[in-house]
């Protein structure tokens, strides 16, 4: 997985970025904050800063790296689960599933769940690891757990 290794504000709504494979580029996200809920960065956007390998401002907003070394590379920004806009707020399993563009059937069959299996666990408040897991996998996406203290953000595994 690619981390954002260095990041400058370059004007405007620009970011200079430099990845863990070591390539880099400018990023031009006029379009992306011109949207909601990106259009919250607006205010802060020269306050960009790198918080455990991702862009992060201070008001908590973070775009996903993907969508970053897209824009940083001149690459067409994939429509799936990569494209989504990182938010601090919890996400709703079904509505990630919908904007990763799949069904219950793709993701029962990607995970290896049966549909009504699929569809209580979106339901669910409360979700085993392994299960949550391999459901975001299905999606084509990959799971991360932080651990936010007000000294640092941090990955477990």
């Amino acid at each position: 997985m690619i981390h954002v290794k260095s990041v400058e504000h370059d004007g405007d709504f620009r970011l200079r970025l430099k990845f863990s494979d070591g390539t880099g580029g400018l990023a031009d996200l006029a379009k992306l904050v011109a949207k909601k809920p990106v259009s919250a960065v607006r205010e802060c956007f020269d306050r960009a800063g790198l918080v455990a390998g991702a862009v992060e401002w201070p008001n908590g907003e973070v775009i996903a790296t993907e969508t970053l070394y897209a824009l940083a590379h001149g690459l067409p920004r994939a429509r799936a689960l990569e494209d989504v806009v990182l938010r601090s707020e919890l996400v709703d399993l079904k509505e990630l599933r919908r904007q990763a563009g799949m069904t219950i059937a793709q993701v029962s069959d990607s995970a290896q769940m049966d549909a009504g299996e699929i569809s209580r666990f979106e339901r669910r408040k409360d979700h085993r690891v392994s299960t949550l897991r391999r459901y975001v996998e299905a999606l084509g996406g990959q799971l991360e757990i932080c651990v936010v203290t007000s000294a640092a953000r941090m990955r477990i595994g």
